[in-house]
């Protein structure tokens, strides 16, 4: 199949490196003010810090309330836009008020007061993140991501200039606090100046209705992904202590950074991608292959990579005292490699209309996650346990997952491990190069360590798919270079 019959093809590349361009740049900022507050904070210090991305991340999905997914969803429709506007500034001041109430037992349930005003602080970001969100969705509707490149970098930069200041400042983890408030106000305001749209006065009950009907479903499922994704970080807490959380929280960061964050970006590339051709069957079938292909092409390799280097790039950047983070990250980093290979499903079936599907996987993983986290945070006591059983039961999840879109597009599964295959077969090579390499240098050595394996992992990774995969490499790089240029 050619490069040009791939449906929107160079639209979606052009489309995740504009996204991807505005997160990382500033995201870069955001990443050394964690350096500077894992080495100015204690454990248990930066514990509070994992309380407050607890609730980060919650406020940042519950945000959303699948208003903005069902206005890409349904038709163009300026009432339809008008009415979303105005529902999600409602809703937004909804749950600030609810967030404000609930607060205090956040606080109880951690057994730690400093959790409420954490808690209470980070909920006026409903209010502010409504301002701008409906603006956000329309440039993602239109697939402008080369516009959305300014209010996603003005996020960052005020995010991460902020909370490095406030860090010097012996701000702490409430760095981290304001710094995510800041950064979501410059945003709203920054989508108001350049998105020519503006809301008129008019509100459809029956709009909302419409909006709502779709959106409860993702709201359901980001619930239940919200709650899955915090709730070993919430046990952590609760059962072994502030400072395991805080190791938790930090070895998390660099494979949620990495994968996670860059598997979000493609799903808001290809969401409207796939809701554009979702009555063409073989469109959706081939877009669904090929987006496959090419994240997991680029997300295994930084996963995998992570894991191997993880001791260099911890002792290297945090410091002697979170040598504990380690193992975690390792495990965490395998972790986020699984559930690249299945991202892309959700959103063939919210593209196809049938959002509950992701719901009943969601609660089938939570069936499967809470004995999972019960041995090993209750009986075993270990946060590398922990680790390794989001590894076991990703696993399984994504076997469903897979067999669920290959029954819905009408493909076999075999079809669909051709495309994964490449880059899983090249990063497993990759890792046990690097770690042969790995084993003939001191211990000592680290800056030699991480930049050993980096360019060797490179090598071997790219090498194996230029001898084995090497018609899949030049076709990337044809894609990506006309993707950039025009």
């Amino acid at each position: 199949m050619s490069t040009e019959s791939r449906p929107s093809s160079k639209q979606a590349v052009r489309g995740v490196i504009w996204t991807y361009a505005s997160y990382y740049s500033g995201k870069l900022m955001v990443f050394v003010s964690t350096i500077i507050l894992a080495r100015l904070l204690s454990q248990d210090d930066f514990g509070v810090a994992g309380y407050a991305l607890i609730v980060i991340n919650s406020l940042n999905v519950l945000s959303d309330l699948g208003v903005g997914q069902a206005l890409i969803y349904l038709e163009k429709d300026p009432k339809a836009t008008d009415t979303a506007f105005w529902l999600s500034i409602l809703l937004s001041f909804i749950l600030f008020t609810l967030t404000w109430l609930v607060a205090p037992y956040i606080g109880s349930f951690f057994e730690d007061p400093r959790a409420v005003s954490v808690t209470r602080a980070l909920a006026f970001n409903f209010p502010l993140s409504s301002l701008g969100y409906i603006h956000d969705i329309l440039l993602r509707k239109t697939l402008s991501f080369k516009r959305k490149f300014v209010p996603d970098l003005s996020r960052s930069i005020a995010k991460g200039i902020f909370s490095i200041a406030l860090a010097y400042l012996g701000y702490g983890a409430w760095s981290l606090i304001y710094g995510q408030l800041i950064g979501t106000l410059v945003a709203s305001l920054v989508l108001w100046l350049i998105v020519p749209w503006h809301p008129s006065f008019y509100f459809s009950k029956e709009l909302a209705r419409d909006l709502l009907r779709f959106g409860l479903n993702i709201v359901a499922i980001s619930g239940l992904s919200v709650f899955l994704d915090n709730i070993d970080a919430m046990l952590i807490g609760k059962y072994i202590g502030a400072a395991a959380l805080g190791i938790y929280t930090l070895a998390f960061r660099v494979p949620d950074m990495l994968v996670m964050q860059f598997n979000a970006l493609v799903s808001k590339v290809v969401f409207p991608l796939y809701a554009k051709i979702r009555n063409d069957a073989d469109s959706l079938k081939r877009g669904f292959l090929y987006s496959t292909r090419y994240l997991t092409l680029i997300t295994v390799p930084m996963g995998i990579g992570v894991a191997v280097i993880a001791r260099p790039l911890v002792l290297i950047l945090f410091g002697e005292k979170w040598i504990d983070a380690i193992p975690v990250m390792q495990a965490l980093s395998v972790y986020t490699v699984v559930i690249s290979l299945v991202y892309n499903a959700g959103d063939v079936y919210k593209a196809q209309g049938r959002p509950e599907i992701l719901t009943r996987v969601t609660l089938l993983e939570g069936v499967l996650l809470a004995p999972t986290l019960y041995f090993a945070i209750i009986v075993q006591k270990t946060i590398v346990a922990v680790g390794w059983g989001r590894v076991f039961v990703a696993i399984i999840i994504t076997v469903i997952d897979l067999f669920i879109a290959a029954r819905m597009l009408e493909i076999s599964f075999g079809d669909i491990f051709k495309v994964i295959a490449p880059s899983v077969g090249a990063g497993l090579l990759m890792a046990l190069l690097v770690n042969l390499s790995l084993l003939a240098i001191p211990d000592s050595m680290l800056i030699l360590e991480l930049v050993g394996g980096v360019i060797v992992g490179g090598v071997v990774y790219i090498g194996s798919l230029w001898i084995f995969q090497r018609d899949l490499l030049l076709d990337g790089f044809k894609i990506l270079r006309k993707a950039v240029v025009r």
